[in-house]
């Protein structure tokens, strides 16, 4: 019954993580600019360097998803010292612990695969939700996927936007971007960004 209902298996993120890596090498010199408008411009490094770890050895995922999403976070720990890149590993670290020994996942696994991201990023960041970050835009989702459970390209999509829409004109209050002040009103938040650009491959 449970194959059935499945949204997401072994398969499905092998090949998440392949249009997510072309995407990353498209998007790779637009990652690092936005960056560095306010960072160290290292964004699009830190997100292709994981994201091909990953590829190159996705023949060491398994059925088991728990296994897979460790797996992903211990290729950003190799390959990634930024502090952005230590977020998506302990993300992963923690989603794999909550998916240990599941082969598939419906959509109230997805929910919780973004609830435990973001609860993630917000503790390991020091972040709220309103201070122009990520978890602003996984906060979004996570909206949109409660009142929806089909088109997760197009949800996707269109959550990620919005966050960004809706963060125009206010400033980003966390990390170095504070020193920045009211420059950051007219800037994306690079993270925001970037998992927008990297929803435009779905």
């Amino acid at each position: 019954m449970e194959k059935v209902n499945s949204v997401l298996d072994q398969k499905a993120l092998e090949n998440i993580f392949k249009k997510l890596f072309t995407q990353a090498k498209l998007s790779y010199d637009e990652f690092n600019s936005a960056d560095g408008k306010i960072g160290d411009g290292d964004l699009g490094v830190t997100i292709l360097n994981g994201l091909e770890e990953i590829n190159t050895n996705i023949s060491n995922f398994k059925e088991d998803l728990g296994h897979n999403f460790m797996f992903c976070s211990q290729a950003f720990v190799k390959k990634s010292g930024s502090s952005f890149g230590t977020l998506i590993a302990f993300s992963f670290m923690n989603i794999s612990k909550n998916l240990k020994g599941k082969i598939n996942c419906n959509h109230e696994d997805i929910i919780n695969i973004f609830e435990i991201a973001l609860k993630t990023i917000q503790e390991r960041g020091k972040t709220k939700l309103g201070d122009k970050t990520i978890a602003d835009s996984l906060d979004v989702i996570i909206k949109k996927l409660k009142n929806n459970n089909s088109n997760y390209p197009d949800l996707f999509k269109l959550a990620t936007k919005k966050a960004l829409d809706d963060f125009k004109g206010k400033k980003i209050l966390v990390g170095r971007a504070r020193m920045f002040e009211d420059k950051t009103k007219d800037l994306d938040d690079p993270g925001m960004f970037a998992l927008n650009k990297l929803a435009n491959i779905f």
